[in-house]
Parts: C-alpha cells; structure tokens; sequence
C-alpha cells in the first residue's frame, strides 16, 4: 500500500475508532470494534482482548479473538492458560509500561513467552497496545501474524492514540460506577436517617419521601409522591407564601429561606399541626431546579423549652419571694433588737445600781441572784449586739471608717471588752507583740469587734483557769494577730464550716459552750472588709488558733 493511501487509512482508523468509542459505554464492545478495525487495514488475521485478572497485577485473556481464530487453535488455548505478570511476554510489557510493543519474530523473542510452551502457535510476529485509563492500563490489544514483520512507526503511534481514546471509556464506565455508587449510599443514607427528607419539584410536587417523612407525616412513600407538597404538610395560612417564595426563585434565582435552618410549622392529614426545625437546599438537574429538605420535629424540644421556662419563671419567682422574706427577717431582727436594746439598756442599769448600793445595802443571799441576773442581761445585750452586727453586714450597711491605729490599741480595746468574760471564768490572757508590730489601716471599733470575737471563743472553749495568747507578728507587707486556746479544738473536717452562720461545733453543743454562732461570722466579715483574711488551725486535745491577717500600714502613712 503506498505510503499516502496507508497514511490515509490510519487516519481513517483513528477517526473511526474515535467515534466508536464515544458511543461507546462499555469497553468490550469498543475493543471488539477496534480489534477489527486493525486487523482489516493491517491485514493481520488475528486480534485478541487481554484484561486484568481478578487480583493482582496479572493480565489475562478475556475470550474475545476477532479473525481466523480457527487456524489459530494451539495460541488460543496456550493464552488461555496463561497469566501475563508485570514485565513477562509482551502483554506484561505493555502493562508494565503503558507505551506499545512490537515483536518482529516470536520465535527468536524470549520474551514472547508463550513460544516456550511446547505448542505450535502458527505465530510469525506480534504487537501489543495498552488501553490506557486514568489509573493505569485498564487492557491489552495483541495482533498476530503468520510470517515475521519489521516494527512500524507509524501504526506504533496510532495505535498508542487508539489506547488512550479507548481508556476513556474505562475511565467513564469507572465515574459512572463511583457516581451510582455515591448515589446508592445517599440514598441509603437518606433512607435511613431519623430525619424526614423530602424532595419537591419546580412545580412543586413531591418526587422524594423516606420512611421517617412516613412516620412523621403518617403517609406511605406510594401515597406522597406526586402529591402538591403545599396541599400535602404545609398549614393553610402559609401556603400561599410558600407559592409565592417558589415562584420569586424560579423567576429571580434569589433565596429568601433557603440553604438555612430555620423553625416553622407543619400539618398532618388529620390537621394537627407541629413545630418543625427545617432545612431546605436547591440543586440544578438539566433544565429544571429540585429542592430538597430535612424536617426535624422539634415538639419535645419546644415542650423542654417551655419545661425550662416554666421553671425559670418559676424559679424568679422564689427568688423574689426569698428576697422579701430575707428582708423581712432583716427588718423583723432590726426591729426586735432595737426593740430588746432598750428595755435591756435599763435593766442592766439598774442592775449595776442595785449591785453598786445605790438603793441601799443589798444582803448576800440577794447579792448572788443580781449577779446572777446582771451576767444573764449582759449576755442578753452581747447577743442583741451580734444580731444587729449580723443584719447590719447582711443589708450591706456595715460602714468602715479606716485610720491609722496601733495594732496595741486595738488588742487593748479588745481585752477591755472581754475581761469581764475572762475573769468569770478564770482565765489569763498573754499577750506578746513582736518589735516591729506598728501600725494598721483599721477601724478601730470595728477591728477590736472582730478580736473580742475570736478572745470570746478562745475563753469559752478553754478550760476554767486555762491561759489564752495573743500574739502580733509582721511579714510580708502583713500584720497578723493570732489568738490560741488550749481548749478541746475542732475535729478537722468542721473546720471549713466553723465561719458559717450559727454553726456550732460537735464539741461545742456537747459542752454547752455560751453562743449562737454569730461571732466567727461577724469576725470574718469585718476582717475581709479591711481586705485582710481570718483562718484557722486546731489540734483535737490541744486547742485551736485563730488568725487575723491585714496589710500593714506602711511608715510614710502613719499619723
């Protein structure tokens, strides 16, 4: 054939076979059109389909022979029974890379493996081409001839054109399996989800419906489809707004709810209507737009929300009760202290007058019952004066009024106002104050208060007789005072609760101690409103420590 007429027929083969496999959706077919195709304009009698094994790199032969397959009968069943690894014969060449193989003389080839199985083949020369996909070599095109023939160059090329164009049917028939395959699993996934899906067409007819849209809406699949989506779960009042919002979409392309969540209501056949939490996306198919929703039933989450209000509310609403009854106790103790104050006031005068002779020379068998009666009112009027202290810090009205004052001063203050306490029982009190203790940024009053409350409670948890210390020390930028009993100390895990209001110790209720458990309250208070702190220590036995800790007023301060 002359070289223009060949080079024409190439050209021929190739526009043929290229449109034959755009037609094409499956890859046998285009190859059995291909092989025939070649074997017509080169004239060899034999073409063969050679695919990938089940596993592995192997290729093996696919069955389809297209020519004289009749005088070829020992090649075919020796190829038959042949697995062409990677790099082995011509068919594990071409797999092995991608590009044509061409052999001149398969007697003298020792890689045309098959020569070596003992059968005459009736074979001269062969050539090979891959059938190249996106992935690699999706199959292998072999051609015989009965007598030996040089390579040629330009079927060569042609052929390795003819490879890739077949290739791209692979790689279609791949992307559609990828593509059913991803539309299997959403469906499946749509099918299965606890969600309701439903799908609407441009003219607003259901075309998609799973099983919970069955069970939230009580209509079968069968049923729903092709149904007005509006006249099916939408409410009456919404409906026109709904046909109004399709038909500004389809017009315009601009969404107004779509591609969001949002809340609305739906209705069921039988007219109930339900809160729904929705979220709704349009996709493009062809020429016409579908819409596509997921509808959650929210009726348990608006019943919690109403639950959660309700109790809210509810909750404000004891708050606001509590606060008037705490205020009601504010004022009730401000009341009745006062109340008590004065009528106490009196009484423990004339008491002391009484004591003092100033109406006359008292016997002794009276002298000890007005004793007894003045320590009863005393004890009386340090109550009164704690409630007051109490609802004063209570009300936020505890006012401090800060000064310089000596830290001496304030434990002298304090000494004075308990020394009566400490003589009724017994006691002694050391005091011990480092050198450089100076002075504080204090309200005096209120300071020497909070330090009678912590001497009270070392007095009254010590044994008749027993020795109480005070003692100042400065560190740090701060000065403490601490005050140690020898008392029978607190078990450990009442320690952190003894600062709490009108909590009493174990120990302390089984003795009998003096007290409402106002005075280490009232103490910390008025210690954390001079920014300081008060902590303590004990030992079951051997007593406890008390300690109040304020900054220290530095020098350039000081009167």
């Amino acid at each position: 054939m002359p070289d223009t007429d060949r080079e024409k027929a190439l050209v021929e083969l190739l526009d043929s076979t290229t449109d034959s496999v755009r037609a094409a959706d499956e890859l046998e077919p285009a190859a059995r059109a291909t092989l025939e195709a070649v074997c017509k304009l080169t004239g060899w009698p034999l073409g063969h389909l050679c695919v990938p094994a089940g596993s592995g790199d192997e290729f093996v032969s696919s069955g389809i022979w297209v020519g004289a397959t009749e005088e070829f009968a020992g090649l075919r069943e020796v190829t038959a029974r042949t697995a062409f690894t990677s790099g082995a014969g011509i068919v594990g060449r071409v797999a092995a890379t991608g590009e044509p193989v061409w052999s001149h003389d398969v007697d003298r080839d020792p890689n045309f493996v098959r020569t070596h199985q003992g059968a005459d083949l009736g074979v001269g020369a062969a050539f090979a081409f891959p059938v190249v996909a996106a992935d690699g070599v999706a199959a292998v095109l072999e051609f015989f001839s009965t007598r030996t023939v040089p390579p040629d160059a330009p079927l060569m090329r042609v052929m390795a054109n003819l490879g890739h164009q077949l290739g791209r049917i692979v790689d279609r028939r791949r992307a559609r399996e990828a593509l059913e395959a991803s539309r299997a699993r959403t469906e499946q996934m749509i099918e299965t989800s606890v969600e309701a899906f439903i799908a609407m067409d441009s003219a607003g007819r259901i075309i998609g419906w799973n099983t919970a849209a069955e069970h939230m809406f009580g209509i079968p699949c069968g049923e729903a489809l092709g149904r007005i989506l509006a006249d099916t779960i939408i409410p009456p009042r919404y409906r026109a707004a709904h046909r109004d919002g399709l038909a500004r979409f389809l017009t315009t392309g601009r969404p107004k709810v779509l591609n969001r969540r949002f809340e609305i209501t739906a209705q069921r056949p039988d007219g109930t209507e339900f809160p729904i939490e929705l979220a709704i996306w349009p996709i493009r198919d062809r020429d016409q737009w579908l819409f596509n929703a997921f509808l959650h039933d929210i009726t348990d989450r608006r019943r919690a929300e109403e639950a959660l209000r309700a109790a809210y509310e509810q909750e404000q609403a004891t708050v606001t009760r509590l606060k008037e009854l705490d205020q009601a106790k504010n004022d009730f103790i401000a009341t009745v202290s006062h109340e008590l104050r004065t009528p106490l006031t009196a009484i423990s005068g004339y008491l002391e007058m009484l004591l003092e002779g100033d109406a006359g020379p008292v016997p002794p068998s009276q002298q000890r019952m007005l004793n007894a009666m003045a320590g009863g009112a005393a004890r009386l009027h340090h109550l009164v004066e704690e409630l007051l202290t109490a609802n004063t810090i209570d009300t936020g009205k505890l006012l401090i009024t800060p000064e310089p004052v000596h830290v001496r001063a304030v434990i002298d203050r304090a000494l004075q106002s308990t020394a009566e306490l400490a003589q009724r029982h017994g006691h002694t009190v050391d005091v011990h104050l480092d050198d450089d203790v100076g002075h504080v940024h204090a309200d005096c009053t209120h300071l020497a208060d909070a330090l009678r409350a912590l001497l009270s409670n070392a007095i009254k948890s010590s044994p008749p007789g027993a020795t109480v210390t005070v003692h100042a020390s400065t560190a740090g930028g701060t000065t403490s005072i601490s005050v140690t009993d020898t008392g029978v100390g607190i078990p450990a895990e009442e320690l952190p609760l003894v600062f709490d209001r009108f909590y009493r110790t174990r120990l302390a209720t089984e003795q009998a101690v003096q007290g409402i458990g106002l005075g280490l309250t009232i103490a910390r208070s008025i210690a954390e409103a001079h920014s300081g702190t008060i902590t303590a220590t004990s030992t079951l036995g051997e007593g406890s420590t008390f300690t109040l800790t304020l900054p220290t007023l530095p020098a350039g301060l000081r009167a």
